[in-house]
């Protein structure tokens, strides 16, 4: 079934962008507090105290922080990972908890019951409605965590706002660094909003105007493995640019031990990038890297 081979895949992905938004905030982040517990319970949902845990957890005892100076607020795509990630797992629950009723659902057309001697047919519609739309409300949603990732990539290539060397090149000026592979990465967040229009609400008539109402649910399914692969690849972006930001921070400083251990992983994996080769490779070994390594 479609809608849960779109789950399976997305699941580590979910946990994989709270990691890899924890590496980027520790990079250029200046408020961790509003990750924790107390800042965070004034709103409700599971989903928003999980993900403040989880940053809290990965953040502690860092040492970049702890220099970094203090400012009114961080951007957005900073502050509000708990709030965006936290929203997303809680519509990833709703959305299982609808997937599990279809898988015990019949939805055929007709439904045959009854028995041999006696049987009784039904014309019905359970094909329609449920499925499309919480397939459409998915890929909403997988499209938005992507696109607050992308927002990160290109605060970490911006020095106006990073305070790192442009596009996070050992050569500044000279070196395109990260420049294509944060293009690449707001392609790909280009096409996710286009690919988020609901299906749901496409029209066709056919059957001599028997099936005016059509849900297009594969449609709206088949989306969602689109919208979710182009997230794996935005993100496997920010976890190498990420990394790369690590290069520039002071070495007598000490990152978290949640993000370190990350970095030292990806480091035996992917080098320091520093001599304008094709990113094609590196972000194909940082998905297989999330793929067969369980956050942590």
């Amino acid at each position: 079934m479609l809608p849960c081979a779109a789950l399976q895949r997305l699941h580590p992905l979910l946990d994989w962008a709270d990691v890899v938004s924890a590496m980027t905030f520790e990079n250029i982040g200046h408020q961790p507090n509003a990750f924790t517990a107390a800042a965070l319970r004034f709103r409700v949902s599971d989903g928003i105290a999980a993900t403040g845990a989880r940053l809290s957890r990965l953040l502690e005892n860092s040492e970049i922080l702890a220099r970094a100076r203090m400012q009114t607020q961080d951007a957005m795509s900073l502050r509000a990972v708990p709030q965006v990630h936290g929203a997303v797992r809680d519509c990833v629950a709703t959305i299982i908890d609808v997937v599990n009723r279809e898988l015990a659902s019949v939805t055929d057309n007709p439904i045959i019951s009854g028995t041999l001697e006696n049987p009784i047919a039904y014309s019905q519609a359970h094909a329609i409605g449920a499925l499309a739309m919480t397939m459409d409300t998915l890929a909403i949603a997988v499209a938005k965590i992507a696109a607050t990732s992308e927002r990160r990539i290109d605060r970490l290539v911006n020095p106006l706002v990073s305070g790192l060397p442009a596009f996070l090149a050992h050569e500044a000026g000279v070196s395109t660094g990260f420049m294509i592979a944060q293009y690449t990465a707001l392609s790909l967040t280009s096409e996710n909003r286009r690919l988020a229009a609901p299906s749901s609400l496409d029209g066709g008539v056919s059957s001599g105007l028997q099936e005016d109402e059509i849900p297009h649910s594969t449609a709206a399914a088949l989306k969602v493995l689109d919208v979710t692969a182009n997230f794996e690849n935005i993100l496997a972006i920010e976890l190498l640019a990420a990394a790369q930001a690590y290069e520039f921070q002071d070495p007598a400083l000490r990152r978290a031990a949640g993000t370190d251990a990350v970095y030292r992983a990806l480091r035996s994996r992917v080098p320091a990038y520093a001599d304008d080769r094709p990113f094609a490779a590196d972000i194909a070994t940082a998905v297989e890297f999330m793929r067969h390594t369980t956050a942590p």
